[in-house]
């Protein structure tokens, strides 16, 4: 039997249903209004009309005509104004759903007369509660509803405290969501009144002060979330009182001291998050007696310690994050017997000794971090085995020898191998060819001694000559040494993940500069004053890991005044982010269609200069050409002095072996991607296609007529056959002036010699965006053509 989806407007008519006891509509496509006659159906005790696109209010009169209803079924649509208190009036309403939706207003106390409700979801809407004392407080009102199993308001901008009456609410209380509701206060203690609680759930609000010790008597309770607020003081032991706890969530809080040693206590749990807090104790051995722990995460405080051999014992284990502490001695060889263990980020610790050929054992293993550790010895072949390894990263370690090359290592680029001076194999991992016998090193300390030593005679001019050997056979390794490795960025910094967080309150969105693909940037400043950007990978987003490598490949080694400059990543599992220069006037785009922001003639031109010259480094001046593949106005930043850097590598392509085409599947912006390159469009945004430096001349071309037209190519006039650049080259045949941006026509003072400039830019514009890529111009003869318009300007703008 197959459901088929309905769409439309609900008929009126069945209003007239009189009799309709039960009228279940939901998971369709209907829009449009609820008819207001189904809310006069006096026999009717469910209406269920749940994930549909239905829009527009609430009749005043709602619950009136409704002594039967017993279940109001409204999640997820469209449903705007507010919500009528004379809803109440439905008296056997035993179920009231209208979470997701767009209603605004205060959430009515009336609801407090529903008697026999047990369950009441409002979550993601814009409503509000009043503020008042705390006897007439919206919660207070809701205490005389004995049968209430759970209460949802998540997601609304409640602004309020959360008042000691919330213990008054019904012992038959089980699940109590209040997430993200801008509320700001401490847990009171009389939350542990609400004894029968399942699911506290608190999350992403400003609460303050200490965990109360009165959560330990929730002796039901299954799923404590507490992370994203201001919470300080140590974790209350009490907690360990929680025998039914199967997940345990306090991360991304200031909480500070030890992790309680009777962890072992919580004999259910399965998921435990301590991460970004201030812990500085050792982990407790105990915890590792936990043996139903599903995922550990602890990353990002100050931990110390070694890791014991107990840690093999949580052998249902699936993901365990210990990065960025400050953990220390070897890696335990025991965790190799983990076998469901998918995650393990060890990252960003003191760790030393070899990685274990254990580890060859995690058959289930998809993603392994053990970067900026002290880790030595060779990368153990027997992680070819692991089938599901997708992600590795051994960067910042003293690793030696040959990078293995079977199984997973086929994939892994150079990215993970990074500022590993020992490390030998295949040219495209950016590190040296190993030799075969003996070593480099050995082999040129042994012509020096052949060189200095042979000829000395006599024991005291032996031990002499020995010292002069080793001084210089070491002055010359290390010399060879930098020669052949790639050399990270001379301005690299270890920021810890807990450091960005506060560097921008927590992801706040007042911090947010922009959003893309894969992430969104935010503004933050350091502990020591400096101010940075910071792009987060949205990890849920497919493809952000591999963007997220492809970034740090282009990224580590190129140097040009018009390209963004990073200063640092931070990542591990659950976390990655690169710290960039903070570019203070934005990017080309606001400057463009901002109506506060306005730029001259020779501010376009000298920014499109700079983006020109960023273009010419990247397909000419580096040794490996490079395919940004996405140049937008977004993507091109501006410093304090207006100088253009260009950003965003995340789809970025390295053409090997001086390749000038190659086919790839990437993820383009419509508009400025060039048409005779593309196959076939698979996806809205996605193309198969070839991927070649004239691809992005071709993208520069189009951004070119965007930045002195100011016409985006994805406006509503650019449809069917007419596009920016037919328009540009139609219009430009009769007077370039239709197509200049008014706001150039009407503040330049030199209108002739802009005008033209204008055609030689146009002109320039349309050489880029040749149907054929091979017969588009090449980033070198651009830059050339705009330095000569730019000096023609110049010299016709002061012979004036």
């Amino acid at each position: 039997m197959v459901a088929h989806i309905v769409s439309g407007a609900i008929p009126s008519e069945i209003g007239h249903l009189q009799n309709l006891e039960s009228l279940s509509m939901g998971f369709n496509n209907f829009t449009g209004p609820i008819p207001f006659e189904i809310f006069n159906i006096s026999t009717i005790q469910i209406i269920a009309m749940h994930f549909n696109n239905l829009s527009g209010h609430l009749p005043s009169n709602i619950g009136i005509f409704l002594p039967n209803l017993q279940g109001l079924y409204l999640e997820r649509n469209k449903l705007s104004g507010t919500i009528p208190s004379f809803i109440s009036n439905a008296s056997q309403l035993t179920t009231l759903d209208l979470g997701k939706n767009s209603l605004l207003g205060l959430i009515p106390k009336t609801l407090g007369n529903l008697k026999h409700l047990r369950w009441l979801s409002l979550e993601e809407n814009n409503l509000t509660i009043e503020s008042s004392t705390p006897e007439f407080n919206f919660f207070s009102s809701l205490s005389n509803l004995a049968y209430l199993r759970t209460l949802d308001l998540s997601g609304n901008q409640l602004n309020d405290i959360l008042p000691s009456s919330i213990g008054n609410l019904s012992t038959s209380l089980q699940k109590l969501y209040l997430d993200n509701c801008n509320i700001k206060s401490s847990i009171p203690r009389d939350i542990g009144n609400l004894s029968n609680l399942i699911a506290l759930s608190l999350l992403f609000n400003e609460l303050v002060g200490p965990i109360p010790i009165t959560v330990g008597r929730l002796q039901m309770l299954q799923g404590l979330f507490l992370q994203g607020n201001r919470l300080e003081g140590h974790i209350p032991s009490d907690l360990c009182h929680l025998k039914s706890l199967f997940k345990l969530d306090l991360s991304s809080n200031k909480l500070s001291g030890d992790i309680p040693i009777c962890m072992d206590n919580l004999t259910s749990l399965g998921y435990l998050y301590l991460d970004v807090n201030k812990l500085s104790s050792t982990i407790p051995l105990n915890l590792w007696s936990v043996t139903n722990l599903l995922e550990v995460n602890l990353s990002s405080n100050s931990l110390s310690g070694s890791l014991p051999l107990e840690i093999g014992n949580t052998k249902a284990l699936m993901k365990l994050d210990l990065s960025s502490n400050i953990l220390s001695g070897d890696i335990p060889t025991t965790i190799g017997g983990l076998k469901n263990l998918v995650n393990l980020s060890l990252s960003c610790n003191g760790l030393e000794g070899s990685i274990p050929e254990s580890f060859g054992g995690l058959v289930s293993l998809e993603f392994l971090d053990l970067a900026n550790n002290n880790l030595s010895g060779e990368i153990p072949k027997s992680l070819e085995a692991l089938s599901y390894l997708k992600y590795l990263n051994v960067s910042f370690n003293r690793l030696q020898g040959k990078i293995p090359v079977g199984g997973p290592f086929v994939h892994f680029s150079a990215t993970s191998f990074m500022s590993n001076d020992g490390l030998c194999g295949s040219p495209r991992l950016q590190v040296p060819p190993c030799k075969e016998g003996v070593s480099r090193s050995k082999k040129t300390a042994t012509a020096c001694i052949l060189k200095y030593v042979l000829p000395t005679i006599g024991l005291t001019m032996l031990v002499v000559a020995l010292i002069l050997v080793w001084t210089r056979c070491r002055k010359r390794n290390a010399k060879l040494s930098m020669e052949t490795k790639a050399l990270p960025l001379t301005t690299w910094r270890i920021i810890s993940q807990q450091e960005l967080l506060q560097a921008t309150e927590g992801l706040s969105a007042k911090n947010l500069l922009g959003k893309g693909s894969f992430g969104s940037v935010y503004q933050g400043t350091l502990s020591d004053g400096m101010v940075i950007a910071i792009k987060v990978f949205n990890l849920e987003v497919e493809g952000a890991f591999k963007s997220f490598d492809t970034e740090c490949q282009v990224l580590r080694n190129i140097r040009h005044r018009n390209l963004v400059k990073i200063i640092t990543t931070c990542s591990n599992m659950d976390f990655k982010a690169f710290v960039l220069e903070y570019m203070p006037n934005g990017n080309l785009e606001k400057w463009l269609y901002s109506q506060d922001h306005c730029l001259s003639f020779f501010q376009r031109l000298n920014i499109m200069i700079d983006v020109a010259s960023a273009l010419e480094y990247l397909h000419h001046g580096y040794s490996t050409p490079i395919v940004h593949c996405d140049l937008k106005p977004n993507n091109i930043l501006l410093d304090e002095d207006m100088v253009a850097h260009v950003a965003d590598f995340g789809i970025a392509k390295l053409l090997g072996d001086g390749d000038s085409l190659m086919h790839t599947m990437t993820l383009a912006t419509i508009g400025y991607m060039a048409p005779g390159d593309v196959f076939s469009l698979q996806l809205e945004y996605g193309s198969e296609g070839i991927v070649s430096t004239r691809g992005d001349v071709y993208s520069y071309g189009i951004l070119l007529m965007e930045t002195f037209t100011r016409k985006k190519p994805t406006d509503d006039m650019f449809a069917g056959e007419m596009s920016l650049k037919r328009w540009v080259e139609e219009s430009s045949l009769l007077l370039v002036t239709k197509v200049v941006d008014e706001y150039l026509l009407k503040t330049e003072r030199d209108y002739a010699s802009m005008e033209n400039c204008m055609s030689s830019i146009m002109g320039l514009a349309l050489q880029c965006c040749a149907e054929l890529h091979e017969q588009r111009i090449n980033a070198k003869s651009i830059l050339i053509t705009l330095n000569k318009i730019k000096m023609k300007y110049l010299q016709d703008t002061e012979g004036s």
